[in-house]
């Protein structure tokens, strides 16, 4: 799954759960949805936001960190699992004695695998009248609901989350896909490690591959030889002769009289088609059903998306229409209509230009003095939620032709400074973005490298966060003379 699909995978997972605790009764959004109206993007979008700063404040993005954070658990429980699995695999064929019998050791290795496929094949059809969550016979699903029980999923947000998370995966159809990629991964690893432990003993241990019955005639042993063998033999695998004159041929003078009590296949024969039928039923199935699953999951992640017809998102529609300010038309000449610019025309012309430092110490000189006597205003914050709202309210009223944002180039771009800069940017004619690079001391040379890398990571964050019409000046001084031209 691409980053861009898992982020949107998140955001509505997020909003649902939002929508899930305001069943309860309405959560204080104010500042969130103002904010997410001044979002240039589509209503979607903005009522993702909103939830996403929401769930910030709710604490369930930090939940959702969390549980990424404690990904390395799980994949000890998934090796887990893998390891138990192929023990099993392995005790239930390779027995104390040097004696296998070869119908029952393929049972035992493919029989549960082969039932618990049927299983998840038969849950796909399902899946469309499918009111709760389910994965069929799956191992996913059962390690999953371990997981769901760790220490790191506990907390207050707990159930709202996983409740969304499993209406959105029952909404989307997704239950035998998503439990299933996680079983099949189980299953291919484990046949994988099986076939490493047969071919380990077959190499250093002699073992005879033979059949016995007490009711069945020796044909079912040929029949089945033939049945079980034909895609070995295509790839050229030889297929034991299990018929009743091949069998007398090859142990002499009255043991076609004993054939009906035991028989023993030739060994190396023997040990190929048992090779060959896990590889080709048990683990080429199961790396295919792994492709398969994480295919319709990518696909799935980029449906994905809220549904805007339900009565909850249709009354925050509302909510985000009445927010929105009027623009001032002239009936007589409208002109043409530039529907590529995201930021509001508000009628208010923009002049001068404006400072902001955004998360900085602000306990030193973080901008020069002919910026600062030359702003209309110059306020640094610390990027507090209450700060922010309030600086874009500032903004909003002064409409300033020009605003220049400083930043420290040793923190680290995150979320939270990109929905800042494009809220703050619909509030100014054009925008441009510098550092307030801290003087060297000590080791120059370490201190110069140490700003550099720190600028070039923030040139690269800008370029990946489409920031379009945000400039990049290295410093305030530099950006001096672009700000003075509003002045």
């Amino acid at each position: 799954m691409s980053r861009e699909a898992h982020l949107r995978w998140e955001q509505v997972w997020l909003a649902e759960a939002v929508r899930l605790a305001e069943e309860a009764g309405p959560l204080d959004d104010s500042q969130a949805l103002a904010r997410a109206q001044r979002l240039p993007a589509t209503e979607k979008d903005q009522l993702l936001e909103r939830a996403w700063l929401l769930g910030q404040r709710l604490g369930w993005t930090a939940q959702m960190k969390r549980v990424r954070d404690a990904g390395w658990l799980l994949l000890l429980l998934v090796a887990g699992a893998i390891l138990a699995l192929t023990n099993g695999l392995l005790f239930s064929v390779l027995t104390d004695g040097r004696s296998i019998n070869a119908a029952s050791g393929f049972v035992s290795a493919l029989g549960f695998h082969s039932v618990s496929l049927l299983f998840w094949l038969v849950s796909i059809p399902l899946a469309r009248n499918q009111r709760r969550p389910g994965g069929g016979l799956s191992i996913g699903r059962w390690l999953m609901a371990g997981v769901v029980r760790l220490p790191m999923w506990r907390g207050p947000q707990t159930a709202s989350l996983m409740q969304a998370g499993t209406l959105l995966v029952v909404r989307e159809r997704l239950s035998p896909w998503a439990f299933g990629l996680l079983s099949h991964l189980i299953w291919t690893f484990g046949f994988g490690f099986v076939l490493l432990g047969l071919l380990f003993a077959f190499a250093f241990r002699e073992y005879q591959l033979t059949w016995e019955t007490t009711i069945l005639a020796p044909e079912w042993f040929a029949a089945f030889a033939r049945v079980t063998g034909y895609l070995p033999s295509l790839l050229g695998v030889p297929v034991p002769d299990l018929s009743p004159t091949a069998a007398a041929a090859g142990a002499g003078t009255g043991a076609l009289s004993g054939m009906e009590r035991a028989g023993a296949w030739p060994a190396r024969e023997a040990a190929a088609w048992l090779l060959a039928c896990v590889a080709l039923y048990g683990l080429l199935p199961r790396a295919l059903c792994v492709v398969w699953c994480a295919w319709v999951m990518r696909r799935a992640a980029r449906r994905v998306d809220i549904d805007l017809t339900d009565p909850y998102y249709q009354r925050l529609r509302a909510r985000l229409q009445a927010l929105e300010r009027a623009e001032v038309t002239d009936a007589e000449h409208p002109g043409p209509r530039d529907t590529s610019r995201a930021r509001p025309d508000t009628g208010v012309p923009h002049t001068g230009f404006a400072v902001v430092g955004f998360e900085l110490g602000c306990d030193g000189d973080w901008l020069p003095a002919a910026l600062e006597s030359s702003a209309r205003i110059a306020v640094c914050i610390a990027g507090s939620m209450p700060e922010q709202v309030q600086l874009q309210s500032q903004l909003a009223s002064l409409q300033p032709a020009r605003l220049l944002v400083v930043c420290n180039p040793q923190a680290s771009p995150d979320r939270g400074t990109l929905r800042f800069l494009r809220g703050a940017g619909l509030c100014a004619g054009q925008c441009a973005l510098t550092f307030a690079v801290q003087p060297a001391t000590g080791d120059s040379e370490d201190a110069s490298h140490s700003n550099r890398a720190g600028l070039d990571r923030w040139r690269v964050w800008t370029s990946d966060n489409d920031l379009r019409g945000w400039q990049v000046f290295d410093d305030a001084s530099a950006a001096a003379p672009w700000a003075l031209e509003a002045a």
